[in-house]
C-alpha cells in the first residue's frame, strides 16, 4: 500500500519528467534500479548526485534544475532500498549496495564526470572513486558519512535514528535542517515514513565498524576533492568532522559551512551552487592549464 510520502515522491518524479528528465530502469543482481538521466544546456562535464539515507533522486530535484543550466548532462540514481529503485530480497548492506550502484553506473557512464554525494551518499561517491577512478573528473562531498566509529559511538549514532513517535521525527529533522523553517512539521512527517521503510532501515541496521572507512581511503583519493560540513548538522558526532578535515587527500579542500545544515541545497541552493560551481570551474581550469 503506498504511503503520503510515496505519493509525494511520485507527483515530484512525474514534474521532472514533464521538465525534460528521463527515468532509466537497471536489472542488477540486486534488482532493479532507477535513475533520473537529463540533458542539460550548460557547457561543463556531466555530474552525478547520490543521494543520502532515506532519501532519493526527486529530493535533487531543486538542484538539478539549477545545475542543468551548468552542466551538459546530470544522472541522479535511486540507491537499491530507496525511491523507485527495488528493496532487495536479501538485508541490504554496504558491500551490496556498491556493488549494484557500480553495476548500474558501468552501463550509464561514457565520460569522466564531476561526483557529488551527500550524507549516505559520501561514502558512495568515495568508494566509487576508487573502484572507477578514471570516471572521476572531480569530487564533492556534502556532509559525507563512513567516518569511522567504535561499537559504542556506533551503537548512540544509529539510536539518533529512532523515530518512532512525531515528536522524535520532529527533534531528528532539526538536527540535520537546523534552524526551525516552515514546513518542517511536514518535512518531518515525511522523514519518518522513508526512513520506517526496510531499505534504509536493512543498511542502518547492517553499519558495523569494519564497514566504515579508514585514513587511507580518503587521503589516497586521486581526484581533487572538497568536502563542505554545514556547522548546523547535528546528525553526525562531531568526530565524524574532525575525520574527514584531518585527512584530506593531496588535491582536497575542507570548507565549514556557517548556517548550514546536514544536506546544504535545501538551506540556500544559489549559495552553495556557487560555490560547487567555483570548485568546479577551479578543477576545469587547472586541468586546461596542465594540458
Amino acid at each position: 500500500m503506498a504511503s503520503w510520502m510515496d505519493t509525494v515522491d511520485t507527483l515530484r518524479l512525474r514534474a521532472l519528467r514533464l521538465q525534460g528528465a528521463r527515468s532509466r530502469l537497471f536489472s542488477t543482481r540486486l534488482g532493479r534500479l532507477h535513475a533520473l538521466d537529463w540533458e542539460g544546456s550548460g557547457p561543463r562535464p556531466p555530474i552525478l548526485l547520490i543521494h543520502g539515507l532515506g532519501s532519493c533522486a526527486v529530493d535533487y530535484g531543486p538542484l538539478m534544475r539549477w545545475l542543468r543550466r551548468r552542466h551538459r548532462r546530470l544522472i541522479a540514481p535511486d540507491l537499491p532500498g530507496h525511491g523507485h529503485s527495488n528493496t532487495p530480497k536479501v538485508p541490504l548492506t554496504a558491500g551490496r549496495m556498491t556493488s549494484a550502484l557500480l553495476e548500474m553506473m558501468d552501463r550509464v557512464v561514457d565520460e569522466p564526470m564531476v561526483v557529488f554525494g551527500n550524507s549516505l551518499g559520501g561514502i558512495a561517491a568515495i568508494r566509487y572513486a576508487h573502484l572507477r577512478p578514471d570516471n572521476v573528473l572531480a569530487l564533492v562531498l556534502a556532509s559525507p558519512g563512513g567516518a569511522p566509529m567504535g561499537w559504542d559511538e556506533l551503537a548512540r549514532f544509529k539510536a539518533g535514528f529512532d523515530l518512532s513517535t512525531p515528536e522524535a521525527a520532529m527533534d531528528f529533522t532539526q538536527r540535520f535542517l537546523g534552524p526551525p523553517q516552515s514546513g518542517m512539521k511536514w518535512l518531518a512527517r515525511g522523514v519518518r515514513d522513508r526512513m520506517e521503510r526496510r531499505g534504509p532501515r536493512s543498511l542502518l541496521d547492517s553499519v558495523t565498524p569494519e564497514v566504515l572507512l579508514d585514513p587511507h581511503e580518503v587521503r589516497s583519493l586521486r581526484p581533487p576533492t572538497l568536502i563542505m560540513w554545514g556547522d548546523e548538522d547535528g546528525v553526525l558526532p562531531r568526530s565524524s568532522r574532525r575525520f574527514f578535515s584531518e585527512n584530506l587527500p593531496p588535491h582536497g579542500r575542507f570548507e565549514s559551512l556557517p548556517g548550514f545544515g546536514r544536506s546544504p541545497y535545501l538551506d540556500d541552493l544559489s549559495a552553495f551552487g556557487s560555490r560547487l560551481q567555483a570548485f568546479v570551474d577551479g578543477v576545469l581550469k587547472s586541468r586546461s592549464e596542465n594540458a
